[in-house]
Parts: structure tokens; C-alpha cells; sequence
């Protein structure tokens, strides 16, 4: 989907709503991480005011993944806002570095690729299932959030092995 410029100049500030579903597949295909999605549902305003192009809104899905720490398959549903600002091509707005503002390429504003981008930068790239997610045991595998295990996985860097033997001698 696309937004004319025309439309908006036509509409003197007033935001023309939208709404798109965004590809799933395609979406699934560009993040690692993504092991399910149902359809990105997509809303939002475009409008502009004075010699900037403002659009914003939110989109919702929920994602399917696999835990990082204990490789437990989670869903989630993700809510991520957007907010992009456009300037027309040769705008001083645009010529400063540190600016966040977008230049116009041509009579309209696409859609899809800025929402998916938004939509995969949110996309944690080590999805936790929980924040204190404790994981697997290193050393017999055990899932540490379901049951305790007995392993000692205290490891000593060998290059500071000696200094372990130095404390050990003044006790």
C-alpha cells in the first residue's frame, strides 16, 4: 500500500487513516528467529503538517518461537508502534546527520517495506521465554526451569588455575 502525497496536501492536516495486513511468510523468511506468525494486522494515520509528512500507528501479530536459553517453544503477541517523519527531497531538514527524517522518493509514500522493517528491527534476535529463564544445564542438559540438577559448573579460566592453588596454601 501506498500513500499519495496529493491526498494528503488535499486534506490540509487532517490524518488519512489506514489499514494493511502485512506477509506473514515474508516476514518469517527475514528474521532467524521467527518460527510462526499469524498476519501483521496494521493500523495507522499518514498527515502532513507544514513542510513534513508525519505517519504513525501500531501493528499486532503473534509470533511463535523457541527460547534461547532452555529451547522451549513460546508464543507472544508483539504490539510495535511506528513513527516515521518524511521531508520532500532537498529539504534542509534532511541535510543534518543526525536528523531522523525520511526523504520522499517520487509522489508517494510505500508502506510495506518501512513497516517491515519496523516490524523486524522489534523482533527480539534472543527471544526468552521468560526474563528469568534459567535454561540448561551445560553439563547434563536438564531444563534448570522444570527440575534442579546437581552439576557443579563452576569452570576456572586455566590461565588463572594457579591463583585457585596460591589461595588455597594461605588458608
Amino acid at each position: 500500500m501506498n500513500i499519495k502525497i496529493a491526498d494528503l496536501e488535499h486534506r490540509k492536516g487532517e490524518p488519512l487513516r489506514f489499514q494493511l495486513t502485512l506477509d506473514a511468510d515474508e516476514l518469517k523468511r527475514r528474521h532467524q528467529e521467527i518460527r510462526g506468525l499469524t498476519p501483521v494486522q496494521t493500523s495507522g494515520e499518514a498527515a502532513k503538517l507544514g513542510d513534513l509528512y508525519y505517519v504513525n500507528g501500531n501493528m499486532q501479530a503473534d509470533v511463535d518461537f523457541v527460547c534461547s536459553r532452555c529451547l522451549r517453544p513460546f508464543k507472544e503477541h508483539v504490539e510495535v508502534p511506528f513513527s516515521e517523519t518524511f521531508a520532500e527531497e532537498g529539504s534542509e531538514l534532511i541535510d543534518d546527520e543526525d536528523s531522523e527524517i525520511l526523504s520522499l522518493e517520487g509522489d508517494e509514500i510505500e508502506l510495506v517495506p518501512l513497516l517491515q522493517e519496523n516490524f523486524l528491527l522489534d523482533i527480539p534476535s534472543f527471544p526468552l521465554c521468560t526474563d528469568d529463564c534459567q535454561g540448561l544445564c551445560p553439563t547434563c542438559g536438564v531444563n534448570r526451569n522444570e527440575q534442579a540438577c546437581s552439576c557443579k559448573n563452576e569452570r576456572i579460566d586455566p590461565r588463572l588455575a594457579g591463583l585457585a592453588d596460591f589461595f588455597k596454601d594461605s588458608q
